[in-house]
């Protein structure tokens, strides 16, 4: 909110600033208006008063495009952006975006001063961690020299765990490797690094003071100015406010027509004793005077306010819910009968209706009456598209009945109008449902015991799961071709660890039963070559196995004199089927052999197995005629281990490396060259390279996996593998 004498104040700015908007992209030569002059306008006004976030977004707009501005006109305009609020997300993207060589973008000396600006203004940020989520962009300009030093400096302030990764520490130390003398900066940058991971960037940075810095402040006297503005309106503001006894609302600014569909909330005739919504001025205030508040006239514009949401969550009140269902009935009715005639002109209006009912039902948890029955018929007629989001958010809300009820009325319509060549559609699908199963998850945690008979969770499961196998299997032929589509694995993963996450309150709540995901999903996973993924599926099914244990070992779920078990001997042994496979591929060298118990051989055939075998052995007879010394032997059993699998391989032999060097083993002694076997390690020791046993080799690698974010392998292995549990 704005005084007038605050208007008066920025009148000046804003004018400034319009003709220097048109000015900017126009060639010197051709111009009648000094732009330099406006920037001094605008420096001198920012100065003393401060940016307004609109003007700030206009001006940012200019700095951050190709003008035929000169550096001296710009320099000024950014030394003097001085925010008067919180600076908005949206500016900071702003900024970051404009970084980079291009011709579209501005001269390096601009992008400099404006990253120096980011820095100067983190602390004024409306959210901090929103550069984080850029954080890879900024990284990957690390190599314009004219932006590393303060870059560098950002990146210093947004660094966390999460951003630091092996392919980054590469990245840094091959920059470091290339700048020669001036690597300061990029040396402090690694320094961070390693404080959060000793372990994996080895040397001692430390050696070599004169070549890091402890990153200064560029201009402290600039934030304290800054500073000293917002506090300045900030106080402005709260004067306004105390004023007029109310917080802003959305009736004081103009509000486009489709907006006016859910009216301003006002409440008539307040009695003495009693308070609107409206006159709430913050939390405090709301607390005080919960029991005094009165309904607004319209109750639909609850829907349009936070603090009305609450109100109502909190009261519970029968009459409120009522008008509130009572309106929505009325207005949805209306827009299935547009739509069945085709007579809706206006399709944005039911959008904006139903993004507001997102947010209110993602407040209470629950679907009303009317928007239930409206989903209901909506899905009948609905074209798969307009309002996809809106409509898949709903739904997730929809309360536990029988299974057979729910695919009738929802589940079938849903995937009828959905299901397309689009294989994003699936994967959109099949989100759904794991939000759904989610969202179930919670509520039965808080309802009494049913039968499992009663319980119609686990066929909904089923039902995503075949979804999930389907998605599997058209992989090959239509991820390549629909590239907006999030990768399919990925998204089956995020199911079933969403599935593990329910199952690990298994062994406490009746309600929740195990499943036990589909053989051809998890082997055609188990052989995907990247080791984020053969990780998540190992954490998958370390999860499942736990809950397998707490519940078989539970009391409050099945008493221990019950005639029949919890769950059928085929359905454990099919799990322990998985597990046992995973443990031959990676751990154990006997991969797709079936002779353990309960091993399936991932379900290879062994005609496969056999001409699988012959390549293998083609391939080294080929590799020693080719090469005979430096050849290694290959065999299918250990083909998918730690230190052979295409996923696990550049790991295996970077952890060596980091073996080999904790050892202090010199460069004229003997190093492994090849993957890490048992006979590899004899022979090393036996020649004077590293001294290490295989068990110690092992347990050293799923140790490293750990450090650099990849439990799940640890995980299974070091539950199922009764000589990893002393480890």
């Amino acid at each position: 909110m704005e005084t007038n004498n605050d208007s008066g104040q920025s009148g000046g700015l804003l004018d400034a600033l319009e003709h220097l908007e048109a000015v900017a992209h126009v060639p010197v030569k051709q111009r009648y208006t000094d732009a330099a002059q406006l920037a001094k306008t605008i420096a001198s006004d920012a100065y003393e008063n401060g940016i307004p976030q609109d003007a700030l977004g206009r001006l940012l707009k200019v700095l951050t495009a190709k003008n035929n501005l000169d550096q001296g006109t710009i320099t000024p305009l950014i030394k003097n952006l001085y925010p008067q609020e919180r600076i908005a997300s949206k500016h900071v993207t702003q900024v970051v975006c404009c970084l980079g060589p291009s011709k579209s973008k501005p001269s390096p000396a601009t992008q400099a001063l404006l990253v120096r600006w980011l820095i100067m203004t983190y602390d004024l940020l409306e959210d901090r961690t929103h550069l984080g989520k850029l954080y890879a962009v900024l990284f990957n300009h690390l190599d314009m020299i004219s932006l590393r030093k303060p870059l560098c400096h950002l990146l210093s302030l947004i660094t966390r765990r999460k951003h630091v990764k092996p392919f980054r520490i590469q990245a840094l130390m091959e920059l470091i490797q290339t700048a020669g003398g001036e690597e300061k900066e990029l040396m402090s940058l690694l320094k961070i690094f390693k404080n959060y991971y000793p372990e994996i960037i080895i040397g001692d940075l430390g050696g070599s003071r004169r070549m890091t810095l402890f990153f200064k402040h560029p201009d402290p006297e600039w934030s304290t100015h800054a500073k000293l503005l917002q506090d300045q309106n900030m106080e402005r503001v709260q004067a306004a406010q105390q004023s007029s006894y109310q917080v802003l609302h959305r009736g004081m600014v103009k509000r486009s027509r489709i907006e006016v569909i859910i009216p301003v909330l006002q409440t008539s005739r307040v009695s003495n004793k009693h308070t609107s919504l409206e006159e709430i001025r913050d939390i405090e205030h709301f607390v005080d005077k919960l029991d005094t508040v009165e309904l607004p006239n319209q109750i639909i514009s609850t829907l349009g306010d936070a603090m009305a949401q609450k109100y109502l969550h909190l009261v519970q009140s029968e009459a409120a819910n009522d008008r509130l269902d009572e309106w929505l009935k009325g207005f949805l009715a209306d827009k299935l009968e547009q739509i069945r005639e085709d007579d809706d002109d206006e399709p944005e209006i039911l959008s904006f209706v139903l993004g507001f009912l997102e947010g209110y039902t993602s407040f209470t948890k629950a679907l009303l009456p009317s928007v239930r029955a409206f989903l209901e018929s909506y899905l009948s007629i609905w074209n798969g598209q307009e309002n996809r989001d809106q409509i898949l958010r709903l739904l997730q809300y929809l309360p536990i009945e029988p299974y057979e009820g729910l695919r009738e009325t929802f589940f079938g319509p849903l995937e009828h109008a959905m299901l397309d060549s689009a294989i994003s559609s699936r994967i959109e699908l099949l989100n759904f449902y794991s939000a759904l199963i989610t969202e179930w998850g919670v509520r039965l945690r808080t309802q009494p015991s049913v039968s499992e008979e009663s319980f119609p969770s686990s066929k909904v499961i089923k039902h995503a799961e075949l979804l999930a196998s389907s998605l599997q299997e058209l992989a090959p032929t239509t991820v390549g071709s629909d590239k907006s589509a999030t990768p399919i694995v990925l998204s089956v993963l995020q199911f079933y660890k969403s599935l593990a996450g329910l199952f690990s309150h298994a062994s406490g709540n009746a309600n929740i039963r195990l499943t036990v995901p589909i053989a051809p999903t998890v082997y055609s996973i188990a052989f995907t070559p990247t080791v984020s993924v053969i990780s998540g599926l190992n954490s998958i099914l370390a999860g499942y196995k736990s809950s397998f244990e707490a519940s078989l070992a539970s009391n409050v779920i099945k008493p221990p004199d019950a005639p029949e078990p919890l769950y059928r001997t085929e359905l454990v042994n099919q799990f322990n089927g998985y597990v046992m496979d995973m443990c031959n591929l990676v751990w154990r060298n006997r991969a797709l052999n079936t002779e353990d118990p309960n091993a399936q051989g991932c379900l290879v055939p062994a005609s496969s197995t056999t001409a699988l075998t012959a390549y293998v052995r083609n391939v080294n007879e080929a590799a020693r005629h080719y090469d005979r010394e430096s050849a290694f032997h290959l065999s299918l059993a250990s083909i998918f281990s730690l230190s052979h699998h295409a996923a696990f391989a550049n790991l295996s032999a970077a952890c060596f490396a980091e073996i080999e060097e904790s050892q202090n083993v010199a460069d004229h002694r003997p190093k492994l060259r090849k993957p890490v076997t048992q006979k590899a390690l004899q022979a090393l020791e036996k020649d004077g390279g590293a001294k290490i046993t295989w068990q110690e080799y092992r347990v050293h690698m799923l140790d490293w996996l750990e450090a650099v974010g990849s439990r799940g392998t640890s995980d299974l292995m070091r539950s199922t593998m009764k000589a990893l549990r002393k480890e």
